[in-house]
């Protein structure tokens, strides 16, 4: 390039040739010329085409010296084997949905082929016929050919479409395209992988198997990754290559995933902190008047989740981690609490017009707006992205009928199905544990923390309270201070909403909320029981003591001295900091190593994410959606499980709507007629089947994390809550999208009747954890009949009885003796052999079921406290045998006898 730099607002004319004839340049200004937009030209023979005429006076010297200097720089004439242009890459695109750069091809699908062309820096030769032409080969043969006339563009191509083509039989298949520019030939080429579009469901499927066959999470999505990568690859070395190196990788590398990382070890960590402060105690305790049975704690965890309204992991992550100590108590199986926060979290987040959804949902809704305007200017919708968003919140009905739902059975006590068993374990065995469906720690034992808080501290609700709130109102803050940030001012408070970015806030947030928790510590002192805030005559004795021992090193006094010393400070005991800089990291840490396990089932669900896309899962449904013989009064129910069904395989809404939008919305409004009940039913399914689908997908980032802040496993969060995600799917199919397609009756009638459908559910399909007969539910009775490992459901329904009749909680060791030879739930036999190892305080057993039996409530409350009091004894004495400082100044039988 050729670079002229006018130092004066000189207006510089580019005169006479067809290259932006005419335009003036003012100002200040750096004009950079290249030849690839100056065809057939050579600046110093042919400078009519670049005339630079100063409209103001300029000195003739600064024309020649500007001469010389070009023609010194630049050959006037470029020899035709310099012509230099390469064929780059070659990526394709599917023409059925428009998706670009697609890793694998399905058989018989058609797909354009796009060329990344490289042109060198002098190209253009005077005798040029600037005529490309390319030929593209499938397997070495010819499939396509043409050309390119460079002349009639202002800019040199930098992508050539060539051609396209389809695959007929499965296997690698060979893409060459080449080029040819006067003497200069050139050519790439790169292998797909073709196979039959049902193909794309074998990752799947594979993830889905070894899930249900070893229990292991981690195995499980392993497999799915290796065997998409192998499809895709073609080969098992490439396969295992591209897992590593780029699916597991890029879910790593990936930005927003490294947010996400970050502000769930930082959560993580402030949890940490809270339950070394003696907060997670001290806040069960001071709820036990108000919450002290199994139905009012789900119904403060649904509040929790219903409150944290603005964004769906601050709500899954601090809802999870601050009702856990409480339902525990309550015996809340860890399951039931992992559905409340998990059911209570996308629900609401996308419907609410203030939250970190609504945004992202508008610019893809106005995306496809801005397209239907181009060809309809005055359409019967709203034209505004907004507008739109606002109008699909009653069509929404599986988020609605989710929301009816919850309280519904909280407020009758009953389950059915996988929760009525997990309900049935906890509260039958007295558990405050949180059951079986505890998380276990790596080597497959119970959780034991070792972050409590020491025998001295004060367990205070505050110490957790505050902490919570400075969270929740540091990430509210931090949205609308993202939001401004993002905007160009005069947004008004839902705007700046949907224009946060909710990534920095949450990371931001916590971060923050564990600083100001951590100073908040500081400021309390601890003693004899008490709390003491501002303790300034503790921080002076402190200060004294420091100074004192730095004399006393600097003038190296006798050892008597200082033992003399030592023993004067012990006498006088001074409030102690209620936790030290050295605690409150340990704590941290602690809290952060507990979800690290989560986290690499989180890396592994984003990279299982991305190989259904790479084999075509994502196309598969898009070919289906985009049938033209569908009657488009089907469309919002085919698009609603459609949605479903890319999110449950993709484990990502935001991705299922991304993919739906495009491939949907235009077709739909083109085959209605521009109907606005189809075109909001449609928006509507997409942004609800994408919600469904993420419950009930096991690698659904929302979902891990709300079996990580449950502390859940996470295939046990998956298994008991997919009947409830199934069943309201089912109703807002059958009340809902259907008739509103059909306009068979209005919408609130759809409404009502799942709210109808929801309540027969709670009532009558569903039975208490604990009755006089033992029964299950209906679904429950079904399989009981029908499967031949049903001893420990036989037991577990005699216990259910017994517990009834006693009102007392059948001892656990009896039940272990059945559930360690049964098969039908290797979960609790392994859970239960955990616990047995770790000893009688890892288990606690309480007397009986508050919401079974009301009048026992207190009695259940009361011996709860003895046996904590009795663990917490426990642990003292542990403490004490274990202090350094004792083990230093003993020794021999002194220490013996200690």
């Amino acid at each position: 390039p050729i670079a002229i730099s006018i130092p004066t607002a000189t207006s510089i004319k580019i005169g006479e040739g067809d290259w932006a004839k005419g335009s003036t340049i003012t100002q200040e200004a750096h004009l950079q010329v290249s030849y690839a937009i100056l065809p057939n030209t050579c600046l110093v023979q042919h400078n009519k085409y670049l005339s630079i005429r100063p409209i103001k006076m300029v000195s003739k010297l600064f024309c020649i010296a500007f001469g010389l200097i070009a023609a010194a720089s630049y050959p006037c004439y470029v020899a035709a084997d310099s012509y230099e242009v390469s064929v780059k890459s070659i990526t394709i695109t599917d023409v059925g949905t428009d998706i670009a750069d697609i890793p694998s091809v399905h058989n018989g699908r058609p797909f354009n082929i796009l060329a990344n062309l490289e042109w060198a820096a002098e190209i253009y030769d005077e005798n040029s016929t600037n005529l490309l032409s390319w030929e593209t080969f499938i397997n070495g043969a010819l499939e396509d050919a043409g050309e390119v006339n460079l002349d009639a563009n202002r800019a040199l191509p930098s992508t050539l479409d060539a051609g396209t083509a389809a695959f007929d039989s499965s296997g690698t298949q060979n893409i060459k395209v080449k080029i040819t520019l006067d003497k200069v030939v050139n050519e790439n080429d790169r292998d797909y992988e073709s196979f039959a579009a049902g193909a794309s469901f074998v990752p799947l499927v594979m993830v889905i198997f070894f899930a249900a066959t070893t229990k292991m999470v981690e195995l499980s999505l392993g497999v799915g990754i290796f065997t998409g990568a192998c499809m895709v690859a073609g080969t098992l070395v490439g396969g295992f290559r591209d897992m590593l190196d780029v699916y597991l990788l890029n879910a790593l590398a990936d930005k927003d995933h490294g947010y996400v990382y970050l502000f769930t070890l930082s959560l993580a960590g402030l949890v940490g902190l809270i339950e070394k402060s003696g907060g997670l105690s001290g806040i069960t305790h001071a709820l036990k008047r108000f919450v002290n049975t199994s139905r009012t704690a789900q119904g403060a965890s649904f509040f929790a989740g219903i409150i944290i309204f603005f964004d769906d992991y601050a709500n899954t992550l601090v809802a999870g981690a601050s009702m856990r100590p409480l339902t525990d108590v309550c015996i809340v199986s860890r399951e039931k609490l992992a559905f409340i926060v998990d059911a209570t979290a996308a629900p609401i987040a996308s419907i609410v017009p203030i939250s970190s959804w609504v945004g992202f949902e508008i610019s893809l809704i106005q995306a496809e707006l801005d397209k239907i305007l181009k060809f309809d200017s005055d359409p019967e919708i709203a034209t505004t992205g907004f507008a739109v968003f606002l109008e699909t919140i009653q069509y929404r009905y599986y988020c609605i009928f989710m929301l009816f739902f919850m309280p519904l059975i909280i407020i009758s006590g009953r389950d059915f199905g996988p929760m009525l068993i997990a309900e049935r374990l906890v509260k039958v065995y007295g558990r405050t544990d949180g059951g079986p469906g505890a998380t276990l720690a790596a080597d497959g034992q119970a959780i034991v923390s070792h972050n409590a808080p020491k025998s001295d501290t004060p367990c205070k609700w505050w110490n957790m309270a505050f902490p919570i709130l400075s969270l929740v109102g540091y990430i509210f803050y931090l949205l609308v201070y993202t939001g401004q940030q993002a905007g160009v001012g005069g947004e008004s408070f839902m705007e700046l909403i949907e224009n946060s970015n909710s990534y920095q806030a949450l990371l931001w947030g916590t971060m923050a909320a564990a600083l100001t928790s951590l100073a908040f510590y500081f400021i309390q002192d601890k003693k004899d029981g008490r709390i003491i805030f501002f303790n300034l005559k503790g921080y002076m004795n402190k200060m004294q003591q420091f100074f004192d021992r730095q004399r006393g090193m600097c003038r190296r006094e006798q050892q008597a001295d200082t033992e003399a010393l030592e023993e004067e400070e012990e006498e006088e005991e001074h409030a102690k900091v209620l936790v030290d800089y050295r605690e409150a990291m340990s704590s941290f840490l602690i809290g952060m190593e507990k979800i690290f396990a989560a986290l690499v089932v989180l890396t592994l669900a984003w990279a299982t994410g991305a190989i259904m896309q790479a084999v075509g899962l994502n196309r598969f449904f898009g070919e289906i959606i985009q049938n033209e013989s569908l009657d488009y009064r089907m469309l919002p129910t085919l698009s609603f499980i459609i949605a479903i069904l890319i999110a449950f395989s993709t484990g990502t809404s935001w991705g299922t709507m991304t993919i739906m939008f495009p491939l949907v919305l235009v077709p739909s409004y083109k085959a209605s007629g521009g109907d606005p009940a189809i075109f909001y039913g449609v928006t509507a399914g997409i942004l609800a089947g994408a919600v469904a689908g993420d419950h009930s997908s096991p690698i659904s980032d929302t979902t891990i994390l709300a079996s990580l802040a449950s502390e859940c496993q996470l295939l046990q969060h998956v298994r008991t809550q997919a009947p409830y995600a199934l069943m309201v799917s089912i109703w807002s199919v059958l009340v809902g999208t259907i008739p509103s397609g059909r306009a068979t009756f209005a919408n609130w009638v759809s409404i009502l009747l799942g709210f109808v459908m929801m309540l027969f559910h709670a009532i009558f399909t569903s039975e208490f954890a604990i009755n006089k007969t033992g029964r299950y539910d209906i679904f429950t009775e079904m399989y009981l009949r029908c499967t031949r490992d049903k001893e420990f459901l036989v037991k577990l329904k005699a216990d259910t009885a017994l517990a009834y009749e006693t009102g007392a909680p059948v001892p656990l060791h009896d039940a272990n003796k059945l559930i360690e030879g049964s098969e039908d739930d290797g979960l609790v036999k392994d859970h239960d052999k955990a616990t047995e190892k770790e000893g009688d305080a890892s288990v606690k057993v309480t007397p009986i079921i508050g919401d079974t039996v009301p009048k026992q409530g207190q009695a259940v409350m009361d011996d709860v406290e003895k046996q904590e009091q009795a663990v917490e004894e426990a642990r003292v004495v542990q403490e004490i045998v274990e202090e350094p400082a004792i083990e230093e100044h003993l020794s021999g039988e002194d220490r013996t006898e200690q």
